[in-house]
């Protein structure tokens, strides 16, 4: 499902100049795929566990320590899209404030057996090839 992802990303964010993970944890794999796939882009990674951080030498992704619910909104100005994979369903609301804040795509990928409770209204299905992969806010697509 991952490789999906990132294709969908290389198709309709070929454009742009930043794209963010959001609590990256020790899945950085998926990053690293866009930042293949956008050399172009400025791919950045944050995670709440400063130690993490401090530990990766992730090459040309930048690795920060941030919270998402008291986020530092210079580090995601610029951002087309931020994506968050498999959030915890309270850091939700989080995530559509910081994408609301910078103007930028919001894209979440929960875990297979839950669908939060994704208000229609704002959240629309990402649909790839008949599955559900996801879910985008303030979509620009």
């Amino acid at each position: 499902m991952f490789e999906q992802i990132v294709d969908w990303i290389k198709q309709n964010y070929s454009d742009a100049r930043k794209i963010i993970e959001i609590g990256v944890g020790h899945r950085i794999y998926v990053a690293e795929r866009i930042s293949e796939a956008l050399p172009r882009a400025e791919i950045l990674v944050t995670d709440k566990d400063e130690s993490w951080v401090r530990s990766r030498k992730p090459g040309r992704i930048r690795a920060i320590a941030d919270d998402v619910m008291f986020p530092t909104l210079s580090l995601y100005r610029g951002a087309s899209l931020v994506y968050c994979l498999h959030p915890p369903g309270e850091i939700l609301s989080g995530l559509e404030k910081l994408a609301n804040g910078v103007g930028a795509d919001l894209l979440v990928v929960p875990i297979s057996d839950e669908q939060h409770d994704l208000p229609q209204d704002k959240w629309r299905e990402l649909v790839v090839r008949g599955r559900i992969i996801g879910w985008l806010f303030n979509k620009r697509v």
